[in-house]
């Protein structure tokens, strides 16, 4: 008798995991000889896209330290925690909803009933997040992506042009020590140079924490330490 054979379906293909988040610990250390409480305020990297005259990039920035004070700054970086918020400009960024979004990503950005609306979906640029915007989102407008440690800030393209914004993920941030960095940007303020602090993986611990230390030494200058 002839013998039939059944063919198995093939295994349905799925979207793969997404990334996650990295913590990331920095301490830092007021060794500065300067009077009067002082602030590290730490900047992510440029985006590659647009170019960096058409940025703002903000800082996440530490309470007042006194002279010989200790504090450890804890953000989520790379790809696994990009948000997306838009915003009219002269907004309380803090009060924003972000919104989560990956590379790869098309973003629509809508304006409806007094509110932003942001909607990602797959289909943009690899290495990428295309933002998109519709009909009626005021010209006013500017758009931000929490890269690490703090967003930066993109104004909307007149004629609502398609922007594509692409993060630089390095383990890398800028760090200056002095005024806190602050929108608008004060009328006085002293910092020392900007300094470059780049993370390493910390092996101690369980999960992968990228970390790094620095202080400010006597002369203000910025010096990694660990």
């Amino acid at each position: 008798m002839p013998t039939s054979t059944k063919t198995s379906p093939a295994p349905a293909t799925s979207s793969p995991p997404p990334a996650a988040a990295v913590p990331f610990d920095l301490t830092v250390t007021n060794g500065s000889t300067v009077a009067g409480r002082q602030c590290f305020s730490v900047f992510p990297l440029p985006l590659n896209k647009p170019s960096q005259n058409l940025q703002t990039i903000t800082a996440l920035v530490t309470d007042p330290m006194e002279q010989g004070d200790t504090k450890t700054l804890t953000w989520n970086g790379g790809s696994g925690a990009l948000a997306l918020f838009a915003f009219v400009k002269g907004a309380n960024l803090d009060a924003a909803e972000k919104t989560p979004v990956a590379l790869g990503d098309t973003v629509v950005v809508a304006w409806a009933d007094g509110a932003f609306t942001v909607s990602p979906a797959a289909g943009g640029p690899a290495g990428a997040i295309e933002a998109t915007f519709a009909a009626g989102v005021p010209a006013d407008s500017q758009i931000g992506l929490v890269v690490g440690p703090a967003p930066i800030l993109v104004p909307v393209p007149v004629g609502l042009s398609s922007l594509t914004l692409e993060p630089d993920l390095s383990q890398t941030v800028t760090v200056v020590f002095g005024t806190a960095f602050q929108l608008p940007e004060p009328d006085e303020w002293d910092r020392s140079q900007a300094a470059t602090v780049t993370f390493k993986q910390d092996t101690a611990t369980t999960s992968p924490t990228a970390v790094a230390k620095i202080v400010a030494n006597l002369d203000n200058k910025i010096v990694q330490i660990g």
